[in-house]
């Protein structure tokens, strides 16, 4: 697996501050509109949101699709679980033999190439295998995403909703880790910042992602087209609400 940096450029300063290292050659080129001058881009919406994710896939469909499918089939390899809908019993995670830390090595660092990914398409570059096992700034984005973690399971189980809350405060860990180079505590800043101070775009993003997130799981094998479409929703989020807009023509090879 590759842990080196990009190396596109860095991004530039949206006016939250200084988070840290954030100009080491770890941009992706995102930092520029396409398609539309400022003034123009359209509104921050999930129906934006959702149609931008959907054209991406589609453009790229086998590498989104089955890099985000192999990634989650690996988070639920020591897990099996099951639920009733209607009388009707589904079951979900492969439940392996000492598959658990296969599972839990996945969630940690999973969301790391998953965001070099979507970060990488919303730039305009179209996504290789090799991106999807690609870990940039690991250490770093590796232990910001285990103390996140750590924090809403804690929240979840003493209080349940301060999990949920912290759940959707930190939606951005790996992105801000992985795009602007940050350390760990800053980039739990930066994403509990930018998702704080913009509650009225953002949550509704987080709500129909976790929708979406339960229709794939009812229907079995919907989170193959689900899983993707949540992710590059969620980078739509995160570039368009820094006052960036994602790329809006067809990938180049």
């Amino acid at each position: 697996m590759s842990t080196g940096m990009p190396g596109y450029g860095a991004p530039q300063n949206n006016g939250y501050g200084n988070y840290g290292n954030t100009g080491q050659g770890n941009g992706y080129g995102a930092s520029q509109p396409y398609g539309y001058p400022s003034p123009a881009q359209p509104a921050i919406t999930v129906g934006d949101g959702l149609s931008w994710a959907w054209s991406r896939i589609t453009d790229n469909p086998v590498v989104l699709l089955v890099g985000f499918g192999l990634w989650t089939v690996l988070t639920g390899i020591g897990v099996e679980a099951s639920y009733t809908v209607n009388g009707v019993e589904h079951s979900y995670g492969l439940g392996i033999p000492g598959g658990n830390i296969i599972s839990l090595a996945a969630i940690l660092i999973g969301p790391i190439a998953l965001a070099h990914v979507g970060i990488l398409t919303s730039s305009g570059r179209k996504a290789s295998f090799r991106d999807v096992f690609t870990f940039p700034n690991f250490l770093q984005a590796f232990l910001a995403i285990l103390l996140s973690r750590l924090a809403i399971l804690i929240g979840t189980i003493f209080l349940i909703i301060p999990g949920i809350i912290l759940g959707y405060l930190f939606s951005f860990v790996a992105y801000a880790a992985v795009e602007r180079n940050l350390g760990v505590t800053a980039a739990m800043r930066y994403s509990m910042r930018l998702l704080s101070d913009n509650v009225g775009l953002l949550l509704p993003f987080a709500l129909i992602g976790f929708l979406l997130y339960v229709a794939g799981a009812i229907t079995v094998i919907g989170w193959i087209i689900t899983g993707p479409l949540v992710a590059l929703m969620t980078t739509y989020a995160y570039v368009r609400v820094q006052g960036r807009d994602v790329a809006r023509y067809p990938s180049q090879g």
